[in-house]
């Protein structure tokens, strides 16, 4: 199973160039890693049945900041969790680069959560890594070289992803919101195949 990564970036002058900056910063890692990256518009149809898979976008909470709400671009991408989570299917591990993409909320009217995690693991993703809170944009670039390193070396995604965050407090500057934002939801035994 191959690994892959997708970015949304799209050109317009109404755009931040948050996506950008971070697509061009994850390009030589991912490249090393030999893992492809996707800077489509819209989710690929290909990214399913990966070994890893690895989304960087923008995630959008509820009006008071209550329950994860859509996965969007710069511009003009807005999709719902749901439609992520369908696109990344039966995936090994997946790694989401999303602000609060790692929320997860309680259900308002039953027993049991709701969030992007959930909808990932009812599509037989094993693995997710994910940040509750918002993520600060220097995090993925220092991160995923050293995660990405690790988990090639044998480490599990647990080893790899204490390295990685361990990088993020030596090299960020000791924020807990930074270094611990990267957190490991499902099995954290996963090794690479």
């Amino acid at each position: 199973q191959p690994s892959r990564a997708w970015i949304p970036t799209e050109p317009g002058e109404t755009r931040d160039i948050s996506l950008d900056w971070l697509a061009e910063r994850l390009e030589e890692p991912l490249r090393t890693h030999d893992i492809s990256l996707r800077r489509d518009t819209e989710v690929p149809e290909d990214i399913g049945q990966s070994e890893l898979v690895i989304v960087a976008a923008h995630g959008g909470l509820l009006p008071g900041e209550h329950f994860f709400r859509r996965v969007s671009d710069d511009v003009n991408l807005a999709i719902y969790p749901e439609t992520l989570a369908a696109a990344v299917q039966g995936s090994g591990v997946v790694v989401l680069f999303i602000c609060s993409g790692g929320r997860v909320d309680s259900h308002p009217q039953a027993e049991t959560t709701v969030g992007l995690i959930k909808q990932l693991f009812n599509q037989g993703c094993s693995t997710v890594i994910a940040s509750p809170w918002p993520l600060n944009v220097k995090v993925p670039p220092a991160w995923l070289p050293v995660f990405l390193d690790r988990w090639s070396k044998g480490d599990d995604v647990g080893q790899a992803t204490f390295a990685a965050n361990y990088e993020i407090a030596r090299s960020l500057g000791g924020n807990p919101v930074d270094f611990l934002a990267m957190n490991v939801f499902g099995d954290p035994f996963r090794t690479k195949h």
